[in-house]
């Protein structure tokens, strides 16, 4: 395993975002993990939803992510243009990863695809302060994933992830 990834899995980021401790209270019905990486959040993800996607174009990850969520299904697939059926996903997760999907407008078409008419979209992401992290020329802020999803979602809540992100819950608007 490389460096990033031993990274990306390390127990000591249970210290600083932990999954445990916001999921539970927020996560039902089918969930999509859109950019799971080696499925640090797919983990727990099981735990929790009836049934659970997770999709990340690279394949070694994904290989990875299968050791951690046995009864996950796997997607070796871009987050614009996923298999998973139309109005199937009650949820769907972008941890720590939105930020770096190349076409986010492909992106946000394929999530009100494969959305529930009363689905939701869940961001965990890093704080445009954070010390440390992805570049802070490619992070997104709150308000910026509120008035990027704007059109068809609005803000529903927010939850504490821990010191260096944030979590806000985007529900679709009824039409």
């Amino acid at each position: 395993m490389d460096k990033f990834v031993t990274h990306l899995l390390n127990p000591e980021r249970k210290k600083m975002e932990d999954p445990e401790k916001f999921l539970p209270s927020i996560i039902h019905g089918v969930v999509a993990e859109l950019g799971c990486g080696p499925g640090y959040y797919c983990q727990f993800l099981v735990k929790y939803a009836e049934k659970v996607y997770c999709v990340d174009r690279n394949k070694e990850l994904l290989e990875i992510a299968k050791e951690l969520a046995k009864n996950a299904i796997f997607l070796n697939e871009d987050a614009c243009k996923t298999s998973i059926p139309s109005s199937s996903v009650d949820q769907v997760l972008f941890a720590n990863s939105f930020h770096d999907m190349r076409d986010k407008k492909k992106v946000y078409e394929e999530v009100k695809r494969i959305l529930k008419p009363e689905g939701e979209v869940i961001i965990v992401d890093w704080k445009k302060d954070a010390n440390f992290g992805p570049p802070k020329s490619v992070r997104m802020s709150k308000e910026d994933y509120v008035n990027f999803f704007s059109p068809d979602f609005e803000l529903e809540k927010e939850f504490e992830v821990g010191p260096y992100h944030f979590g806000l819950v985007l529900k679709r608007k009824e039409k």
